[in-house]
């Protein structure tokens, strides 16, 4: 059987990339897939670019990397002008999504849906809305989609279909789960990611497991590098690292 971790929404933030990929490397696992989402927000995004292409078999695109191309805010010329022309055009030729057969299961990865970045599912309570995700108009349909972009992981079934937000690596997000009387989230702002194990391209029905990991790593030093490099919208940046808050969000205290 064949181990495969899957990544998704690193962010820039080479430390807890660097956290993720060390624990890969201690499990033996060779091949590693990436949902999308390598640049924007954190610190480093030439070096989480970098090092994802010498890492990662397989990348597709997510909406970080379209905002990269084409966005005029601040934040996002600055990640376009830091990563230069070369790595831009890496990214414009990131597919969409990818399938690959486990264990005959079909499973698709994509960042937010097959032919959308910026497609995205919040309910969670509503699997005729999930269903979306395994539309398909050549009727290749999925049994298992794999994706990032929200930044919560999870695995749910419904309709004999399987879903699996594969969390993030560089940004988590626990807004939707948060009181304010908690005083030390760092139980949960770890780096996050997925492990797939079974017969890889295979058709034959055989066992398949998937593991959800959780990755310590030192956010001090990761916004340490952040104010060396001066990114942009840096104060938003600390405060989702330290609580796993958005600002827009109003419980979070300033």
């Amino acid at each position: 059987m064949e181990k495969i971790a899957i990544i998704s929404d690193v962010h820039s933030n080479i430390t807890a990339f660097k956290a993720v990929l060390e624990d890969i490397r201690k499990r033996d696992i060779t091949r590693i897939f990436c949902a999308g989402d390598l640049v924007l927000k954190g610190s480093s995004p030439c070096e989480v670019l970098d090092l994802a292409k010498e890492k990662c078999e397989v990348i597709v695109r997510g909406n970080a990397e379209e905002g990269a191309m084409c966005g005029e805010t601040p934040h996002k010329t600055w990640h376009r002008e830091t990563l230069g022309k070369e790595r831009m055009e890496f990214i414009s030729q990131l597919p969409l999504y990818f399938d690959f057969c486990m264990s005959g299961s079909l499973i698709r990865m994509f960042h937010a849906s097959k032919n959308d970045t910026h497609f995205r599912i919040m309910d969670f309570d509503n699997a005729e809305e999930k269903m979306k995700l395994f539309e398909d108009e050549s009727g290749k349909v999925p049994d298992i989609v794999l994706y990032g972009d929200i930044h919560i992981q999870y695995m749910q079934k419904f309709f004999n279909k399987t879903i699996v937000n594969v969390g993030s690596v560089g940004n988590i997000v626990e807004y939707l789960h948060h009181d304010n009387t908690i005083e030390d989230m760092s139980e949960s702002l770890q780096a996050y990611y997925t492990i797939l194990e079974g017969e890889y391209d295979s058709r034959e029905k055989s066992s398949l497991s998937i593991n959800f990991v959780r990755v310590p790593y030192d956010i001090e030093k990761e916004i340490e590098i952040a104010r060396k490099n001066n990114i942009p919208s840096l104060e938003n940046y600390i405060l989702e690292l330290k609580t796993g808050m958005y600002r827009k969000n109003k419980k979070v205290k300033e």
